[in-house]
């Protein structure tokens, strides 16, 4: 299975740049797409690949994707070298082995000279960079100012990742404590993973970050794949719809966070519940219980529940030693379980404000 490029990323932290530096600079990062027949594909040694008289190198993620059409161990090819694994290659394709997801065209995307960063199915429809971050810009709110906005930008060929907050829409659950509101956007030009709104809460004082499902008439909000015959109208009008959503729910997810400090919290450490639905080890779910009992501000009289969700997102924040993918997971865990106070999503057991929708 392809890694997802951004939640297993390993860079640090993106530097903090403006909105409209970090729109510009993921509208300039395109890529360029073109298509060949699964079965036209040759084997050239390593992990490159021939198409007629051209030969490629693919990235990892394209490789495993080809792997994976071909029922072949990622590994395998290039343990054989470039006469038996083409052989190889070759026995498999005159029988046709493959997934049963595998299509029979391909959408090759490339650098445009002769290293392919993705592979994907040609018959879907693809949104481009520049396209996404239009639909992004006509759903920002006519009160939020541009020049208010805090951005971070993870920005790789095939994807990016940018996540904003604004102080014009924050709240203090505790003295000195502020709580900023804000959206992440996630997109892949090439499909490499899935185009994701959700909202964003930052900590000013202990710099902590949190995101958020974003609901929509009850249902989490998802964009879906449409196929290359279809129009790019839905997708586009589903990134809106999140954006705009998104930031429409902020107030509300703010003050759904602030209630939580007025609840004493009724058990020591991490709920087992909450442990479970994220895969939480004990290890880090003990990290977890030490951050509620001390953070930034002093160690609390008593713990509430904003305690709990602090140190959720505090320990997804700080603790560089985990990884990406599962620091993600407890930023979501954060995020779901400060929105308990408020609202229950029945389908996709985020909590968010029903009055919002």
């Amino acid at each position: 299975m392809s890694q997802n490029p951004i939640t297993n990323a390993t860079t640090p932290p993106p530097p903090t740049v403006s909105w409209p530096n970090a729109l510009q600079k993921i509208e300039d990062t395109t890529i360029v797409s073109d298509e060949a027949g699964l079965d036209d594909l040759r084997y050239a040694g390593g992990k490159r690949i021939s198409i007629g008289d051209r030969t490629f190198e693919l990235a990892e993620n394209a490789w495993e994707t080809l792997a994976g059409y071909r029922l072949l161990p990622p590994n395998l090819l290039p343990q054989l070298g470039r006469g038996l694994g083409g052989m190889v290659l070759k026995c498999i394709t005159d029988c046709d082995r493959r997934s049963k997801n595998a299509p029979d065209r391909l959408r090759l995307f490339s650098n445009g000279k002769s290293r392919i960063l993705a592979i994907a199915p040609a018959d879907m429809v693809y949104l481009s960079n520049a396209e996404t971050v239009q639909a992004v810009k006509e759903a920002m709110p006519a009160g939020i100012s541009s020049e208010n906005l805090f951005v971070s930008l993870t920005l790789i060929p095939t994807a990016f990742e940018l996540q904003c907050y604004t102080e014009q829409i924050s709240v203090a659950p505790r003295v000195g404590d502020i709580l900023c509101g804000g959206i992440t956007i996630r997109h892949s030009q090439a499909g490499v993973i899935p185009t994701a709104v959700l909202g964003y809460i930052y900590w000013l004082v202990c710099k902590n970050g949190m995101t958020q499902r974003v609901c929509v008439g009850g249902k989490p909000a998802r964009t879906k794949r449409c196929k290359a015959n279809n129009s790019k109208v839905p997708m586009l009008d589903a990134v809106l719809t999140q954006v705009s959503q998104a930031w429409q729910q902020l107030e509300n997810r703010l003050a759904g966070i602030k209630e939580l400090a007025e609840h004493r919290l009724e058990y020591y450490g991490l709920p087992e519940a909450l442990r479970r639905r994220w895969s939480i080890n004990r290890a880090t779910a003990d990290e977890i219980a030490a951050a509620m009992h001390n953070d930034e501000l002093g160690r609390p009289e008593h713990l509430t529940e904003y305690d709990l969700v602090n140190a959720l997102s505090r320990v997804a924040t700080h603790n560089s030693t985990l990884a990406a993918r599962y620091r993600w997971h407890l930023s979501m865990a954060a995020g779901m379980f400060a929105q308990r106070r408020v609202h229950q999503c029945p389908t996709c057991g985020s909590w968010y404000n029903e009055t919002a929708n």
